[in-house]
């Protein structure tokens, strides 16, 4: 018994109108729309994506992580939870205000976000997409603006914080698009 296919749902990314999954077939796929000129990928799924994530925050924590412990260090900041072990530092973890955490990782935070637009920006992928041959692009198939990289790495630390909700709306989407992809108008595609 042979597999069968399921045809994914693609939409125009200038006007969000649903596409025949048979428009990659012709010389020039233009949407039945709008007219625009479709650009056929491969997009990245889920997996693909958070191994990439998982190689960019490895080097974010060789990075980004011991400066800001040596920032910490250098500012003599209170540990956020001190002398406590097994299950009881699991309820400390639990117990603390989000205001300390958030200030406690700031610098962190704000290098990551720098880190994210940058490499989308410019080239459209970090190290770790390098290394999964996948790349963030806008619309008409280019690395996204500045703006929109921006964007797209406070998406990205918003839906990662949020329990990986935004994350795992790429296994759901029907286009394989996180919250973040919405929020900053792109696409994670495969090198082909």
């Amino acid at each position: 018994m042979m597999a069968r296919q399921r045809a994914r749902k693609t939409f125009c990314p200038d006007c969000d109108a649903q596409l025949d999954p048979a428009l990659a077939a012709d010389d020039v796929p233009q949407c039945p729309h709008c007219d625009a000129v479709l650009l056929p990928v491969h997009v990245a799924g889920f997996v693909r994506r958070c191994a990439a994530g998982t190689i960019d925050f490895a080097v974010l924590l060789l990075t980004a992580g011991l400066l800001n412990a040596g920032l910490l260090a250098l500012v003599d900041a209170e540990p956020l939870v001190a002398n406590t072990r097994g299950l009881a530092l699991v309820f400390a973890v639990l117990d603390l205000e989000a205001t300390s955490v958030l200030r406690t990782i700031a610098p962190f935070l704000v290098m990551s976000a720098f880190y994210l637009t940058l490499f989308w920006s410019i080239t459209g992928r970090t190290p770790g997409g390098r290394v999964l041959s996948i790349r963030v692009v806008g619309p008409q198939g280019q690395p996204p603006h500045a703006a929109w990289a921006f964007v797209r790495a406070i998406g990205h630390l918003v839906g990662l914080g949020a329990g990986a909700l935004g994350w795992l709306w790429t296994a759901l989407d029907a286009e394989k698009r996180g919250m973040h992809d919405h929020l900053g108008q792109t696409y994670v595609v495969r090198d082909t």
